[in-house]
């Protein structure tokens, strides 16, 4: 089935074909619950969440914060955004759960598989991914970067920079290798971080010297 369209950003930077999802360290799909990407249709992954759920599903969507500059139209703020487009998380024991029901439910377009023919399944991911994305939420919504500097600092860093240049933004349980945009306003820039072979922009405040 062919992909709908994603977002401008998406049509500029998204990785043809299907996204590769490594099962290195994933629990075995043989042996209880793991995580597995189930990929929908454009800004349909809400839609997709709730006819899930209404399965019985255990369902993950990331949702990172609206840009800084959106603006309130029509006397409603701006909603939170999926962390990587088209992109939500599903947990399932192949053995146990009706996992092929996935397919065929409402804004749903696949979900990412390994192996051919028959012998397909769902290609599990590392459990340690959802843990340290959900460990970067702050009020439901994940926050790459919660520190914020002054501007005079702000613009020393900002001088460090140059797009396409790479940035190493660490946390608690999780480091992350981005690619420098452009500057947004203030200490915050525009960077670009790939997962799941998707290329997802976000706003984060720059990282101290330190």
């Amino acid at each position: 089935m062919g992909r709908s369209a994603g977002t401008p950003w998406d049509a500029r930077n998204r990785i043809e074909g299907a996204a590769e999802v490594t099962a290195s360290n994933a629990q075995s799909a043989q042996s209880g619950k793991a995580w597995y990407v189930v990929v929908t249709h454009a800004h349909q992954e809400r839609h997709a969440r709730y006819q899930l759920e209404q399965q019985g599903f255990n369902v993950y969507l990331p949702l990172v914060p609206p840009p800084a500059r959106a603006r309130v139209r029509n006397g409603q703020a701006p909603s939170p955004r999926p962390m990587i487009p088209r992109y939500l998380f599903i947990e399932m024991d192949l053995d146990q759960d009706r996992w092929r029901a996935v397919f065929s439910t409402m804004g749903v377009t696949e979900v990412i598989m390994r192996g051919t023919g028959e012998t397909a399944r769902p290609c599990p991911i590392p459990s340690r991914f959802i843990t340290e994305t959900k460990a970067r939420e702050v009020n439901g919504l994940v926050v790459l970067q919660r520190a914020r500097n002054d501007n005079e600092k702000a613009a020393a860093r900002a001088c460090r920079y140059k797009r396409g240049d790479k940035i190493r933004l660490t946390g608690p349980t999780a480091d992350y290798d981005l690619v420098f945009d452009e500057m947004v306003d203030g200490d915050r820039a525009a960077v670009v971080f790939t997962l799941l072979g998707r290329d997802s922009r976000q706003i984060i405040s720059l990282p101290s010297e330190n």
